[in-house]
């Protein structure tokens, strides 16, 4: 199978080394250079790995074989103290259920009512003027910051119900957002990672990257764990619009909960702002203001 360069032992590590920061470039590289689309990365100190682009392979393991084709204990490590249980980290049967779930609540006629008029309030009453505001005013935005915020404004009341208002003031991240962030790119470091013992040790002795990442999940765990507590103290009088809401009401324990929600955020954030940021960056866009 088509590969980088590799040597006895080490394998592919030394250009896996070279190329850590930028994995996906590297990735696409090889794999536009592959005759079938897919290439084995395999390297000393890190579990065999094989990666594709064909789509008669997706589909055969995603969609006409899914079962045979689980995550597997070396994925679910490396995110494990940060989604836990949720979706993207478990198989099987866990897989199933959060699986019908999350198909069954989204399907509602209820709920797709509430994701469209939340993002009508978030656009027409923070993104537009700020955009506008800016435009005014000649400042310039980073606009993957802007959409980020708008994308976690969003998701956060559509999963948890509660609002971080991170587009309210650009200077300032709340905590469940700088905390959320860093856990996210510490996760991904684990698996950039050119030897896996490395993280594992830093780990088992608390140190560096690892520590960091354990003070964030904690603060985002303890931020998820509040939100929900408060939440069943109104869950008896309140409505149900949220997600958070209609998952504590299918009678699913705390932990299990925070779990997936916490996966619902970064599925619901990440691929927004990443699809929008794309989109307004392939376009020639200029904003103007009108003054009478």
């Amino acid at each position: 199978m088509y590969g980088p360069s590799s040597y006895p032992i080490l394998g592919c590590l030394i250009s896996f080394y070279k190329n850590r920061h930028q994995l996906l470039d590297w990735y696409t590289q090889l794999l536009s250079e592959s005759p079938t689309q897919t290439i084995l990365v395999q390297r000393f100190g890190a579990p065999r790995t094989i990666i594709t682009a064909n789509p008669n392979n997706v589909e055969y393991m995603l969609k006409t074989n899914f079962i045979n084709y689980p995550k597997g204990k070396p994925f679910t490590d490396i995110l494990g103290d940060f989604l836990g249980r949720g979706i993207f980290n478990v198989d099987g049967e866990l897989w199933s259920a959060q699986r019908k779930l999350a198909s069954h609540e989204f399907s509602t006629n209820s709920l797709r009512e509430f994701v469209v008029k939340t993002l009508e309030e978030v656009v027409e009453n923070r993104l537009i003027p700020l955009l506008i505001q800016a435009a005014k005013s000649g400042k310039v935005l980073d606009l993957q910051d802007v959409l980020r915020r708008f994308a976690f404004d969003t998701i956060c009341k559509v999963s948890l119900g509660t609002d971080p208002h991170c587009l309210d003031d650009l200077s300032h991240v709340p905590v469940l957002v700088e905390s959320f962030d860093t856990a996210s790119l510490e996760c991904a470091m684990r698996g950039m990672a050119p030897v896996y013992a490395i993280w594992k040790s830093k780990r088992a002795l608390n140190l560096g990257s690892e520590k960091k990442l354990k003070e964030n999940v904690k603060r985002v765990h303890c931020c998820i764990d509040k939100i929900i507590e408060e939440k069943k103290q109104k869950i008896v009088s309140g409505n149900h619009m949220d997600l958070l809401s209609r998952l504590l009401l299918a009678g699913h324990e705390n932990e299990v909960v925070r779990d997936m929600v916490i996966s619902f955020l970064i599925a619901g954030r990440d691929t927004t702002s990443s699809a929008l940021t794309w989109l307004f960056g392939s376009l020639p866009i200029t904003m103007t203001s009108k003054t009478k």
